[in-house]
């Protein structure tokens, strides 16, 4: 049984499962959906009073005098395609940065995207790789997790065969193998993600501002939309003569040109920082970014590129051994870190060097190592937890 789980599933049991739904699909929370973008920009105080104004003029005037209408159809636009243009965006970011899954699938490793793991897909871990769904440990080599984002506690969990492992977690140290028991939606990660994800507008002074005071107005439209209609009745041929007279008065109390200016205003600063490679999902974050004094950031890691190149080595002894002991201590990961494999893109492997005893790197160790036969111990780490303080 145990060695039929370490083949993986068949490609026939992928396709019923992937047909019964047991994938690993998740709804993506990037931004928000069309439907809401398009209710948050047209379902709006200013456009119903408008709107209201524009039908009563279709319906008893003529239809250049419902110009102003279109007033509606501009200041919604302005929202509706900066919001999909940075949902686009979003999206295509969130398919870039997916990091691809290692399967065995048929006896065969392979290489997937997260939301094609089904239910029982064997899964290889290494050390930097996150546990998407929830499962049980199969193969363990020196595994540890750092589960502090489900935990809080930042010290790394030693996992054997047979333990749980949840998604939301990540691998420090060593390499292993588990089964998928738990797949999208009723993965750990994605029920706390959907618990926690509630999409919030941004507060806007200017925006609100606005609103307030056309709430007011609207307060006023009423008893005044109805003395206009009254005096106008008294002077009009017609009723329809007295609605379009009374809806111009009404029209010129609300602050059009007001509201579609502030939208100009955002969209003009949108356009702007987009020139700056700047990515604005909401019009009013350009009045919210004016408004920031500091702005703090967790890491570097978050602004620049995982990658990283090997410029020399310096040994600080003549030991010929040095260089060719480098490349056979970063020859031997198997999952290699991106410091590993910078000095593995460095040069091959040397020939040689037998590895008897091996220790996998862990970053809460900070250092890996190995015995090669004929050619001693040697250690990769860092210099601050290899050498004592009194080491020149």
């Amino acid at each position: 049984m145990e060695q039929l789980a370490e083949q993986g599933l068949t490609t026939a049991e992928v396709t019923e499962r992937t047909a019964r739904g047991q994938v690993n699909e998740v709804e993506r929370r990037s931004s928000r959906s069309l439907s809401a973008i398009v209710r948050a920009n047209v379902l709006t105080l200013f456009n119903a009073v408008i709107a209201v104004l524009w039908v009563l003029i279709m319906v008893f005037g003529q239809w250049q005098d419902g110009l102003f209408g279109l007033v509606i159809v501009a200041n919604s636009a302005i929202g509706i395609v900066q919001e999909l243009r940075a949902k686009r965006t979003l999206d295509r970011l969130a398919v870039v940065n997916e990091s691809p899954v290692r399967v065995r699938r048929d006896g065969a490793e392979t290489e997937i995207p997260p939301r094609k793991v089904v239910l029982g897909d064997l899964i290889l871990l290494g050390p930097g790789d996150r546990l998407l769904v929830d499962g049980e440990v199969t193969g363990s080599a020196g595994l540890e997790i750092d589960e502090s984002l489900l935990t809080g506690e930042a010290d790394p969990v030693h996992k054997a065969p047979g333990d749980q492992v949840l998604s939301g977690s990540f691998v420090v140290a060593g390499t292993g193998s588990y089964v998928a028991t738990k797949v999208g939606e009723d993965a750990y990660a994605a029920k706390l993600a959907k618990e926690a994800s509630a999409f919030g507008l941004a507060h806007s002074e200017l925006r609100a501002g606005v609103t307030r005071f056309i709430k007011y107005i609207t307060w006023l439209v009423v008893p005044i939309g109805a003395l206009l209609t009254w005096s106008q009745l008294n002077k009009a041929e017609d009723f329809g003569q007295a609605i379009t007279g009374a809806v111009a008065g009404i029209v010129t109390m609300i602050p059009e040109g007001l509201v579609l200016m502030t939208s100009i205003a955002f969209a003009v600063g949108v356009v702007r920082l987009g020139r700056r490679r700047c990515l604005v999902q909401e019009l009013p974050a350009i009045e919210i970014l004016a408004r920031v004094d500091v702005l703090c950031l967790d890491k570097t890691g978050t602004l620049t590129a995982g990658g990283m190149n090997l410029a020399e080595v310096r040994p600080l002894d003549d030991d010929p051994l040095t260089a060719e002991a480098l490349a056979a201590l970063a020859n031997l990961e198997e999952t290699p870190n991106p410091t590993v494999q910078a000095i593995r893109a460095a040069g091959p492997a040397p020939s040689g060097w037998t590895p008897t005893t091996t220790v996998p790197f862990s970053s809460a160790r900070k250092w890996s190592g190995a015995e090669f036969a004929g050619k001693g111990v040697w250690v990769l780490g860092a210099a601050d937890v290899l050498l004592t303080p009194a080491t020149p």
